[in-house]
């Protein structure tokens, strides 16, 4: 009776383990601008540095394989868009660049040490969408 009793709490406790939720579970947070903005920076560092390497990669293997990756091509292809997917590709590209650069000039105006209070995150934080919102306009549609 007894090893019964210790399989089954064995087999409770296996099955308390695969129901928890991997760590750390955002899900239980309240979203705040300090962190969401972090995030934000990495994903679009790593949207911004990869598309720059997969088309660099790219260009340097294109001429291998006979694909034409020149500027003429490029123009020609962004030209040859349907409008509404045009402006798509410029915002997210235009959105994602935009707010990676002003935000890292945030990040090096945090290194000197000026504006790191919760007041100055936040302000700041503020800033940087407020900057990453004009200039994906002016980009998008100019």
């Amino acid at each position: 009776m007894r090893k019964h009793a210790e399989e089954s709490q064995a087999a409770v406790a296996e099955r308390a383990r695969k129901n928890r939720p991997v760590s750390p579970n955002l899900g239980i947070y309240q979203p705040q601008m300090s962190w969401v903005l972090s995030g934000l920076h990495r994903n679009t560092g790593v949207l911004v540095a990869g598309a720059a390497y997969l088309y660099t990669a790219a260009f340097g293997l294109a001429p291998m394989f006979g694909v034409d990756l020149g500027s003429v091509t490029a123009a020609a292809t962004v030209a040859s868009m349907p409008t509404p997917l045009l402006l798509a590709v410029k915002a997210l590209v235009s959105s994602s660049l935009s707010f990676h650069c002003f935000n890292g000039i945030r990040h090096l105006w945090w290194d000197t040490g000026r504006s790191v209070s919760n007041k100055g995150v936040f302000n700041t934080g503020y800033a940087v969408l407020g900057a990453t919102a004009l200039a994906t306009g002016y980009l998008t549609f100019f």
